[in-house]
């Protein structure tokens, strides 16, 4: 079987960011399922171009899996220039550009986030006349909305809206990375018998077992964050808690390093050096294919959500994974929804938006013994282990793949 993934945000793993589809990929490839991810030759999430100058598309294999980039324009932090990138891409993809020559797909998933370009792998599902699945990733527009991004009655967010509906509606299968996403997408159209939560993983194996970790010599205590620093993560609320912890004299021998890059990195960089957070560094962002050796420097990890209702249907955060599978423990603020550490006992969880509770919870945790540590940090990697790799996730979307498959043969059949 040949799927095409569009997805018009892919990376590849020598750059930073969430490679679910190539991870994936590779796991489907054992099903006798081989994929080809579209994706756009440079967006505003990595400064890469991956098209050649001159070329309207390029072909690549990386790791034994096809990406197809096709060439956009460039793009930024402006929303009219995103969107404009989004446009030139989804038309792309509708006019199949570089893609005749592949061998026809027999399912196209569109992924959202990029409603835009999810809905011109519907159009393309049409012109094969092949199913079309739709994975959500992130529930756009109300996403966007809630964080403040947008506002409700904003043009833009009444097309994506009506984007949304209609996707969902037309979509033959439904995948998301959300456990309770059902009670959003089912009022807006969704048939709930077609809706498979397939959530974010990590792939197992190239972890060192939780009990090989050593502490640092030096007695000190290095709290990470290791992500995206942007308006979704909160960031702010990990600083005021981190003053908090200085203003109290219970930051001597802490050290947070934040690993990462995004639109609030500038102001973020400003505020700790305003409030004179000596300990607190600030990290370029670093490829996931090497992601791994910097979260084993790690004692433990922080992971901080907002306050948002949208969190009730659940996070994808696919960094929480990676640091499970690390095998340390992890401090989360967030208190909506299926919420994997406090499910595997890997650490402790605080209310959002609660610098107070935060700063107590990392004291807490720089207190607690190394066998206490190391016994959160084996939960962790064995909750990663036996729910979210990616051995698992592949065959559950495999079964998806094949289900859809067989339903779009009897329907042309008939």
């Amino acid at each position: 079987m040949h799927v095409w993934i569009v997805n018009h945000f892919a990376l590849t793993p020598d750059q930073p960011g969430g490679t679910r589809h190539i991870e994936l990929s590779k796991e489907l490839q054992k099903h006798n399922i081989e994929v080809t991810i579209v994706g756009a030759g440079r967006h505003h999430i990595s400064d890469r171009n991956h098209v050649p100058r001159g070329e309207p598309w390029y072909r690549d294999d990386v790791q034994g899996v096809r990406f197809h980039w096709i060439k956009t324009p460039s793009s930024s932090s402006n929303y009219l220039r995103r969107i404009w990138n989004n446009i030139f891409f989804s038309a792309s993809v509708i006019g199949r550009r570089g893609l005749k020559d592949l061998p026809r797909p027999e399912i196209i998933v569109g992924t959202s986030p990029d409603l835009i370009s999810a809905l011109s792998a519907y159009l393309a599902s049409r012109f094969f006349k092949v199913p079309f699945v739709l994975e959500i990733r992130d529930i756009w527009p109300l996403s966007i909305i809630q964080i403040g991004l947008f506002s409700q009655k904003h043009p833009f967010i009444v097309v994506l809206g009506l984007i949304e509906r209609f996707l969902y509606a037309r979509a033959d299968w439904i995948v998301t990375l959300l456990p309770d996403a059902a009670r959003h997408i089912v009022p807006f159209g969704g048939a709930p018998e077609r809706i498979t939560w397939v959530p974010n993983g990590v792939t197992i194996g190239d972890q060192a077992p939780a009990d090989q970790y050593v502490p640092d010599v030096s007695g000190d205590f290095t709290l990470m964050y290791a992500g995206s620093h942007g308006a979704a993560n909160n960031l702010s609320c990990l600083l005021d808690a981190a003053a908090l912890l200085k203003k109290r004299g219970q930051h001597h021998s802490l050290k947070l390093r934040m690993i990462g890059e995004g639109p609030n990195k500038t102001a973020l960089i400003r505020d700790a050096k305003k409030r004179g957070l000596d300990f607190v560094s600030f990290e370029p962002a670093v490829p996931k294919s090497q992601i791994g050796g910097f979260l084993r420097e790690a004692d433990a990890f922080c992971l901080v959500f907002h306050a948002r209702p949208i969190y009730g249907y659940g996070m994808s955060a696919n960094k929480l994974f990676d640091y499970m599978a690390v095998g340390r423990p992890i401090i989360i603020a967030f208190d909506a929804g299926y919420n994997p550490v406090t499910a595997a006992e890997a650490g402790i969880g605080v209310p959002s938006e609660n610098a107070e509770a935060l700063a107590d919870a990392i004291y807490d945790m720089m207190q607690k013994t190394a066998e206490e540590r190391l016994r959160m940090g084996l939960n962790a990697q064995a909750y990663a282990r036996d729910n979210h790799s990616m051995a698992q996730l592949g065959s559950r979307l495999a079964e998806v793949l094949f289900k859809v498959a067989e339903k779009g043969q009897k329907k042309r059949i008939e």
